[in-house]
């Protein structure tokens, strides 16, 4: 029984083996059509060409012209930089003008009832003219028998223009009246500068 079953078996498996062998014979008789002749295989379309990235415009096929890159820029993407214009910086100078501005005489005038200043100034600058800007204090002392002269009686403001490399004298006063022996006093207590054209 046991032989009958493995006869049978191989039978089943070479009738199978012929019945697959003819399938492949002649592929134009299956239902799927079949590959046919070579010869007679319509040519397989062909893709559409597009153009080439490097040919569009706004496309760059290269780096960036003047940064770390190489290559060369066919499509809009530029790198450097342009020429940065140049502005003439003003000058610069010391706005304080101590050592420009300084008293020459300290004077009372006990008829006019008055302190008198003689204030020099002197532009240091050979070409730039100079607004010069100072404050002077006169001062008395605090009693008849004084030595130095504490009390403030006065202060005046003056704004005076210096040519480049010239000099100017202005004289300033304040009005004090006294008939005893005292000792009186002038300071020039700010002095400033500011560029001018005139």
């Amino acid at each position: 029984m046991r032989t009958r079953r493995a006869i049978g078996a191989a039978s089943l498996v070479l009738a199978s083996t012929a019945v697959l062998a003819g399938c492949a014979d002649d592929p134009k008789d299956k239902a799927f059509g079949g590959l046919g002749d070579l010869d007679d295989m319509p040519s397989a379309p062909s893709a559409p060409s597009f153009p080439s990235p490097s040919g569009s415009p706004g496309l760059s096929s290269g780096g960036y012209s003047g940064g770390s890159g190489s290559g060369s820029d066919s499509g809009g993407l530029t790198g450097g930089s342009s020429p940065t214009p140049t502005v003439s910086a003003p000058p610069t100078y010391n706005p304080s003008a101590v050592g420009e501005v300084d008293g020459e005489s300290c004077d009372y005038s006990r008829s006019s009832g008055r302190i008198s200043y003689q204030v020099k100034i002197q532009n240091a600058s050979a070409d730039q003219a100079f607004r010069y800007s100072f404050t002077v204090r006169f001062k008395v002392g605090s009693s008849p028998s004084s030595t130095i002269a504490t009390r403030t009686v006065g202060t005046s403001f003056k704004t005076v223009t210096v040519r480049g490399g010239a000099d100017r004298t202005v004289s300033v006063h304040a009005s004090y009246s006294n008939n005893q022996r005292f000792v009186y006093s002038c300071q020039v207590s700010t002095a400033s500068k500011s560029p001018t054209s005139s």
